[in-house]
């Protein structure tokens, strides 16, 4: 489930230097999703097998990002050195380096265009649709990012595994640049183990 959010929320934000930023449209994604420090939004996931899962997310560049869920203990944070997925029923910590993960790529601001392949790119009615990878986890799927032209904004991400299974997740009450608490990317407080056999 994490591995499926992070794939989505990483491709969504590597494909905007992609070469299809010339299109008028694409520009509008880019302004959009470029030019913020923060951002903050409560999601709706829907995976392959009907489940719904609802959460909040919290991003603050450089670096920081907080995943909440609502139905379960699981928190992700990363505190700009390092990632913790926290599982407070269980009191256990697994860390990850930012290098190793893909949600790196939306909490920096530049992008690797040599790390990007998109697969599909069309227009239907009032919507956009965009479908692209990441090299290094094309071997897991890729994701289709929905925009409403208008008025414009982001509908929903599709992650679709090489298996046809597929998560879905929707935004809502999405907001830029509004102040997020510094407590929110601190590991520590929301780290469940007992003092002494923390690092």
């Amino acid at each position: 489930m994490y591995k499926a959010f992070q794939l989505i929320i990483s491709s969504l934000f590597i494909f905007i230097s992609s070469s299809l930023k010339s299109d008028e449209n694409i520009k509008k994604i880019f302004s959009y999703l470029e030019n913020f420090s923060s951002l903050k939004s409560d999601f709706i996931q829907i995976n392959n097998n009907g489940n719904i899962l609802t959460g909040k997310i919290f991003l603050s560049r450089p670096g920081k990002i907080r995943i909440e869920y609502n139905e379960n203990p699981l928190v992700v944070i990363s505190d700009g050195k390092k990632v913790a997925t926290v599982n407070k029923k269980l009191k256990n910590v697994t860390f990850y380096s930012l290098n190793d993960i893909p949600i790196k790529m939306l909490l920096y601001k530049d992008f690797d265009l040599n790390t990007i392949k998109i697969l599909n790119y069309r227009e239907k009615d009032n919507n956009l649709f965009l479908n692209l990878t990441e090299n290094k986890f094309a071997e897991q799927g890729f994701v289709e990012i929905i925009f409403e032209k208008n008025p414009f904004q982001m509908k929903k991400w599709t992650l679709i595994s090489n298996d046809q299974s597929k998560t879905e997740i929707l935004l809502n009450n999405l907001e830029f640049n509004s102040k997020i608490e510094k407590n929110k990317f601190d590991i520590s407080e929301e780290d469940p183990r007992n003092q002494l056999w923390r690092n």
